[in-house]
């Protein structure tokens, strides 16, 4: 046996001996809003992040959004392991996953969340019901105020009359769109504009950013306060995949996570700004309701949603995720 014979030979046996190098991930992902939403920027930033900084270990493909999978059938497809990340509101499927409901009752920045251990109690639901992990909350910095064409009624004791009003919103506004009365219209963020020139709605129901990079302003005239609940969009993976990646892929994941739980924090404060300027520019009016009208639109919200989640989820359930929101809220 030759010299060089005897080194590969050697060599072939400590690639053998040695152990197994992971290869590296890679994360399919969709998204349910349009790629031109505010929301989206954090997103697209956290995948670059990613990507940039975890050769070797860790890469996510930008699959697309509902152009290539419908809004409702995206959650599914991540359920079934035909898309591994799901990026946007979890509102869009809290009636087929409803453990992602208590979110929208948080008031805090996604570390102080984490912190009180809602992310946990959100996954722990989420694994068990539909085989999806809850990775993020991507929401945090940006609240749901309603925007509308005409000029709000208000009456003599200070409240708005909501009555009949035909206002967009997703499916999860339908207990506090009852109580105010308010004709809810399900209207996909991307088909907004369309609606609003078509007269189809009236006004809409939707996130303190947003509105000017949409060009709803070319129709909406009042801008009403005050403001319901906090957004919630997420990062959400299936739970195999998840689970299957090695610990380092999940460890550098997580940290890019949490990361980007708080710049999308600090984007959205910036944003709310930008879109507050553009707005008035454009002429749209603040109304600001006092009194017994903010605390109608706040009651609305806030008494209509625990007990939908009790009713849903049971009153154990409803009662554990309240604790870990009213921790956090209070921190």
């Amino acid at each position: 046996m030759t010299l060089h014979t005897r080194l590969l030979a050697a060599g072939a046996a400590l690639l053998l001996a040695a152990p197994a190098l992971s290869q590296e991930a890679r994360l399919s992902v969709v998204y349910s809003l349009p790629a031109t939403n505010d929301l989206m920027q954090s997103y697209f930033a956290f995948v670059e992040d990613v990507n940039a900084n975890g050769a070797g270990i860790l890469q996510i493909d930008l699959r697309g959004g509902t152009e290539i999978l419908p809004r409702n059938e995206q959650m599914n497809a991540v359920s079934r392991g035909i898309i591994d990340l799901y990026f946007g509101p979890a509102g869009y499927y809290q009636r087929q996953v409803p453990e992602l409901t208590p979110l929208d009752a948080a008031a805090v920045p996604a570390d102080k969340l984490r912190a009180a251990g809602l992310h946990d109690a959100i996954d722990a639901g989420t694994r068990e019901r539909a085989g999806v992990a809850f990775l993020g909350a991507m929401g945090t910095g940006y609240n749901f105020q309603f925007y509308t064409i005409t000029e709000p009624k208000i009456d003599d004791d200070g409240t708005m009359d909501f009555s009949g009003l035909k206002i967009r919103g997703g499916a999860s506004y339908d207990p506090m769109y009852q109580a105010l009365g308010i004709a809810r219209v399900d209207v996909p963020a991307g088909d907004i504009y369309t609606a609003l020139e078509r007269g189809l709605v009236e006004g809409i129901g939707f996130t303190t950013i947003g509105v000017s990079s949409g060009g709803w302003q070319d129709f909406l005239r009042y801008r009403i306060f005050p403001t319901w609940r906090q957004g919630n969009t997420i990062i959400a993976a299936n739970a195999a995949k998840f689970d299957g990646l090695t610990e380092e892929q999940r460890a550098y994941l997580m940290e890019m996570i949490q990361k980007h739980e708080m710049l999308a924090y600090d984007a959205a404060k910036a944003l709310e700004a930008v879109d507050t300027a553009a707005l008035a520019e454009a002429g749209v009016q603040d109304v600001v309701l006092e009194g017994a009208g903010a605390a109608e639109v706040t009651a609305a919200f806030q008494d209509t949603f625990w007990v939908n989640v009790a009713e849903t989820l049971g009153e154990d359930a409803a009662a554990k995720y309240r604790a870990i929101i009213d921790a956090a809220n209070g921190s």
